[in-house]
């Protein structure tokens, strides 16, 4: 044979292996396409499953969870063209969120918030492209580890401290004592910003919140028809019906303003050589581009919006928890006071040596369960599992309250038992769910994990938490534990005692006997 004709035949060869190779593909192409979606209910020409959506004023997860039931573990519905897989098996979200994660990150488009509110780049929103690849790195360098918290241990001694004060001075204000501190606390990590609040009203906490608040109402699913009909942006202002234009732009300005302002306070605080350890001035040290700074200031108002509401919808369960359990507060209490001597506050040196605490904390975040249904994945491609078929463009919600509330995972699952997670019989960790997963797992649990311990310790440590009584009837109030319904999953609102255990346990909280490089100055943001 000559050298030519072995190359004829190679070329041959390798020909008809092609064809093979592309008629496999095409095959496995059309079997996908055959495969059936999730179960679930049937829906109507047109607009589908769009009647089988929740209802207004229900939980949503309390919608979805009913679909194990009825439908499996994994399960579908298909509104006006968009599919949404509702996975209720903790296996099948590590096996499609995380494990596959490189096809499962992408998020929604949500048009009214991302891009005419200017949300766009914001983590929660960012597609799995390379802006969101960067912004996760700038997270992971200083927040990605327990090791990374405690250059933040003092500003969170210092913030708690002053949640302790306020709670002391004015105990039925729990909520907004709540929401003050952890807005504190994240400017204050994130920025090195120390509020003002012991002065009154801070006006960075202030443009903070407002924008938490025009968040909340910009990313709901399904308010704005400018979602839908992304072209209505263009219709004239003066036509009946364009109001969402002028909110749009209102968001838009709060938002440049609260990225902007806390950013460039840090900055400024850099460049003095005064800046206390945050986020932001570790990642300054690097000296960043142009470019690379506008990454930071997205990320650093991302972990705010994501850090905020959930840290208080998680304590507010707490407290809810701590007044319908007497007994697990005793027990928690008892310990804490057998480490500490009962002469002060414990701190976070104090953790390994507090394993029932720890474990509140851990039931804190199981019975709380702040985001129910996560904050909804997308696939970017199609894939099939488990024989059926998940085309590209799908929103996955993975119903993280029916993981929370397994009764074959956890026994009596309505009850608060950190007790659980002691002992020689396992349960799952709630870290590993509550977070999220894969690429979009939180970045700041780490710090969240943190701030919910000491707020905790030390709350358990100083106040008595129990039922309200009826000024009226002398009677006492027995608190409702119901949720309601929102991204962020609060209890519905109640009625408590919250008072100090001693007058020794006063001196304690007043006692600012903490070393803290606080500029009484801090309150200035504009400065």
């Amino acid at each position: 044979m000559t050298q030519n004709s072995g190359s004829i035949n190679t070329s041959i060869l390798f020909g008809a292996s092609l064809l093979v190779l592309v008629a496999w593909i095409a095959r496995r192409i059309r079997a996908r396409s055959q495969l059936p979606l999730p179960p679930g209910p049937k829906g109507l020409p047109i607009v589908g499953n769009i009647h089988d959506l929740p209802p207004p004023g229900v939980p949503e997860w309390q919608h979805w969870t009913k679909h194990k039931d009825l439908y499996g573990p994994i399960s579908s519905v298909t509104a006006l063209g968009t599919t949404i897989v509702l996975i209720n098996d903790q296996d099948i979200a590590v096996e499609l969120l995380a494990k596959r994660s490189a096809k499962f990150s992408d998020r929604p488009q949500m048009f009214f918030a991302q891009h005419m509110c200017g949300f766009d780049s914001l983590p929660a929103f960012q597609g799995n492209n390379e802006m969101f690849r960067a912004q996760r790195r700038l997270m992971g360098a200083q927040l990605g580890s327990k090791s990374s918290m405690t250059k933040f241990f003092p500003a969170l001694e210092f913030q708690v401290r002053h949640f302790l004060q306020r709670l002391l001075d004015r105990p039925a204000e729990l909520t907004g004592h709540l929401q003050m501190t952890t807005g504190a606390l994240m400017l204050d990590t994130l920025y090195g910003y120390t509020s003002s609040l012991a002065a009154g009203p801070d006006p960075l906490i202030t443009l903070v919140n407002k924008f938490m608040a025009d968040f909340s109402v910009a990313a709901v699913p399904g308010r704005w028809l400018a979602d839908m009909v992304p072209l209505l942006r263009h219709v004239p202002d003066w036509m009946p019906g364009t109001g969402f234009k002028a909110i749009a732009r209102e968001y838009k300005q709060t938002f440049d303003d609260v990225k902007n302002t806390p950013y460039l306070y840090a900055e400024r605080k850099f460049e003095e050589g005064s800046a206390k350890p945050s986020f932001v001035r570790g990642l300054l040290q690097d000296r960043p581009t142009a470019k690379e700074r506008e990454v930071i200031k997205s990320a650093g108002i991302g972990l705010y919006s994501g850090g905020t509401d959930t840290t208080v919808a998680a304590l507010s369960f707490f407290f809810l928890a701590m007044t319908v359990f007497p007994d697990v507060q005793k027990k928690a209490k008892e310990e804490i006071d057998r480490v500490t001597g009962g002469t002060r506050l414990p701190s976070f040196q104090d953790r390994e040596s507090l394993p029932y605490v720890d474990a509140v904390v851990k039931e804190a975040l199981r019975w709380s369960c702040i985001a129910p249904l996560c904050l909804p994945h997308a696939t970017d491609e199609d894939d099939e599992f488990q024989g059926y078929r998940i085309p590209k463009g799908s929103i996955i919600v993975p119903v993280i309250r029916r993981f929370a509330f397994d009764k074959d995972v956890y026994e009596r699952p309505d009850d608060f038992e950190p007790q659980r997670f002691l002992g020689p019989k396992s349960v799952p960790n709630p870290w590993d769910y509550v977070f999220g997963y894969g690429r979009r797992i939180c970045p700041g649990r780490y710090l969240a994990d943190a701030s919910l311990f000491l707020i905790i310790a030390q709350s358990l440590a100083a106040f008595d938490i129990g039922r309200a009584v009826d000024p009226d009837t002398g009677a006492f109030i027995d608190p409702e534990v119901k949720s309601m319904p929102g991204v962020v999953m609060y209890p519905q609102p109640y009625k408590n005692s919250i008072v100090p255990r001693s007058k020794a346990h006063v001196e304690m909280v007043r006692n600012m006997d903490i070393e803290y490089d606080w500029d009484e100055q801090d309150g200035k943001p504009g400065r």
